[in-house]
């Protein structure tokens, strides 16, 4: 028998367990478990690839109680702290209320699902949908679920009687989703990608009475109770979801909305995220709906098998992010005139990931129109946007709506391959001024630069000195970089780059370089003749054959803040916005005399930055014909 078949047996007689699990168990990348060896933060695999049951345990156990390590790695997956949730509950007794509610349960014994199942109960019977001495029957549908569902309670009669004491008035409010949120943990929101839509950001979604609607991730319900309106055939209501509890409260919450035990919602657990016979988005019943209305996961942890699934699946998208998977088969599923609203992160428009999806969207014909929310979502730091989708309504502009209802046109023909990025932040003016720039004969760095990170050491605390010694030397992060030039270092290192978690090609420290802040809303970059060391906070790029002062004085300057902030609104300045960014042809004597002024000011110190900088925004004027009070306005932009 060989190594590798004694392995696979052992291992399915779960005697051994691969590195991977670990990932799997603590939510965290294989990059930071070799990490984590390679520092001997954990043990290495003992048996190849492999661990003992018994040292995977002990590895587990010792790393869900090191919270130090676990908040270094800002890994939300295994803290469990939990807190209220109001879910748009702005009523200072509703809060009262629903705080009191929390804390009785987290004083009890019951289960998470039982905790529900006694709210939902004592709900139900302050709005007399139940009797008090309800028994378990089939009189309705209602009757149906609930007796299926306490048949799960071990203990029924404390279930049922939980929150006797407590009358709970039905507000349309969804304070049942708000009491299951709250007494999850946050490290289930995070690895699930939960988190609740304010009611607020609804308010102009109107769907009619009769016309279908599908919530294809419903959670709880709450964005249905936003949009429908009491007279909604309920019929042709459909909401799905993979949290079954969720799935029953959402139930709840609708008989409670519609006040009919008989409700008749097509409600179903349906899987998103795995592509398979019984998944929603298979579609094999070839439904289709006149309006669809959701906010998908963003950012929920899948293994390498399930992303593997994805990216054989959806072979077009190239993706394993579930929200352009979600957008993607719910367009297939919107009829010809119906509308599709989906809440997506900033990121959407213009991270070169989300390529493929935006490709598909703005090549069918669409009519789109997008609101920036901004930050609108507690508990994630990412700014958002509603887009809007009519199926085949034919359009040569897209409308954008700002945080302030502002609404400005954005021309398709603006939103060009390779990367299709939508310029969302841009007004009337400033989409005159960013076309007249990208209507300018002009090249980029797009297969034309080398880039990398800066180095990810895994242990700053353990590698980064804050002393000289005559064996480190300086390394930079993102904020010891301004324009043109380093500050002085605050932290050095020696250099030994097997024992680091991440490290480019050293060839690539090495030489001369450009080097960037990788944080902020603005490119700040510093051209590096003395083969430099850089920290994660920093990235760097080698241009093949564009002269490197020219391309430093190009980044730093005011017309470049403007489009970088204008095109990408980033506060990450990533490698596909650099290979974005339009770059001048201009002849070699002007190269030539770029290098030369550069020189004068950086090494012979014979000009100032400021009148360096400002010779450097005339030659960019001059070559894609801004004028003074396009300038002018540029200089107040940014």
């Amino acid at each position: 028998m060989t190594y590798p078949e004694l392995h696979y047996i052992l291992y399915h007689m779960d005697i051994l367990v691969k590195k991977q699990t670990i990932c799997e168990e603590l939510g965290v990348s294989l990059a930071t478990i070799n990490n984590w060896i390679k520092t001997n933060a954990i043990p290495g695999p003992n048996i190849n690839e492999y661990y003992s049951r018994e040292i995977f345990e002990s590895i587990i156990n010792r790393l869900k109680n090191d919270s130090i390590r676990l908040a270094s790695r800002a890994n939300r997956s295994l803290q469990e702290k939990k807190e209220i949730c109001y879910l748009g509950i702005k009523d200072k007794e509703r809060q009262k209320l629903l705080d009191n509610l929390v804390s009785d349960f987290q004083s009890s014994n019951l289960t998470n699902e039982e905790g529900v199942l006694a709210l939902a109960f004592m709900m139900l019977r302050s709005n007399d949908l139940i009797g008090e001495n309800w028994q378990q029957n089939s009189n309705s549908k209602l009757d149906m679920l609930l007796s299926d569902w306490i048949m799960q309670s071990p203990a029924q009669k404390q279930t049922t009687n939980f929150y006797s004491d407590y009358n709970i008035p039905n507000y349309d409010d969804d304070i049942l989703g708000a009491f299951y949120q709250s007494i999850q943990s946050v490290s289930r929101k995070s690895n699930t990608g939960l988190y609740y839509t304010p009611p607020e950001l609804l308010s102009k979604i109107t769907v009619s009475p009769n016309k279908t609607i599908l919530d294809p991730c419903c959670g709880s319900g709450g964005i249905l109770l936003c949009v429908l309106t009491k007279k909604h055939d309920t019929s042709r209501i459909y909401a799905r979801d993979i949290d079954e509890t969720a799935l029953k409260i959402c139930f709840i919450n609708l008989v409670l909305f519609f006040n009919d035990k008989n409700m008749a919602a097509d409600i179903a657990k349906q899987d998103i995220s795995f592509i398979n016979s019984t998944d929603l988005f298979s579609n094999k019943e070839n439904k289709q709906f006149d309006f669809i209305v959701t906010n998908p996961p963003w950012g929920s942890k899948y293994n390498k098998q399930q992303k593997d699934i994805f990216l054989s699946s959806y072979p077009e998208l190239a993706t394993t992010e579930i929200f352009s998977i979600s957008l993607f088969n719910s367009l297939k599923m919107l009829k010809k005139g119906g509308e599709l609203f989906f809440f997506l992160p900033y990121a959407f428009l213009n991270v070169a990931a989300h390529r493929n999806i935006r490709k598909y969207i703005f090549n069918k014909n669409n009519e789109i129109d997008i609101k920036l929310l901004g930050n609108a979502f507690k508990g994630v730091s990412s700014e958002c946007i509603l887009i809007h989708i009519k199926k085949n309504g034919k359009q040569k502009e897209i409308a954008i709506e700002d945080k302030k209802g502002k609404v400005y046109q954005l021309p398709l023909n603006n939103i060009n391959p390779p990367d299709y990025i939508v310029s969302a932040t841009s007004n009337n003016q400033e989409t005159l001024l960013m076309e007249k720039i990208y209507n300018t004969e002009h090249i980029t760095l797009q297969n034309n630069a080398l880039f990398a990170l800066g180095i990810v050491t895994g242990d700053n605390h353990k590698y980064l000195l804050s002393n000289q010694r005559d064996s480190t030397e300086a390394i930079f992060r993102g904020k010891d970089i301004e324009k043109y030039n380093f500050l002085s270092p605050e932290y050095f290192i020696e250099f030994q780059p097997n024992f680091y978690q991440q490290v480019a090609p050293v060839e690539y420290y090495r030489q001369k370089k450009i080097v960037y802040r990788f944080i902020g809303d603005s490119l700040i970059c510093v051209l590096d003749k003395n083969n430099s060391l850089i920290l994660n906070s920093a990235n760097l790029l080698i241009s093949k054959n564009y002269p490197m002062e020219t391309l430093t004085a190009l980044f730093n300057s005011n017309i470049y803040a403007f489009i970088f902030r204008k095109k990408f609104h980033s506060i990450k300045v990533l490698k596909s916005h650099l290979q974005n960014l339009p770059l001048p042809i201009f002849s070699p004597d002007l190269h030539k005399y770029i290098y030369n002024l550069y020189n004068e000011t950086f090494n012979k110190k014979d000009k100032t930055i400021s009148n360096f900088q400002s010779e450097i925004d005339e030659i960019i004027c001059k070559y894609f014909t801004i004028d003074n009070t396009e300038y002018d306005y540029i200089m107040g932009a940014i």
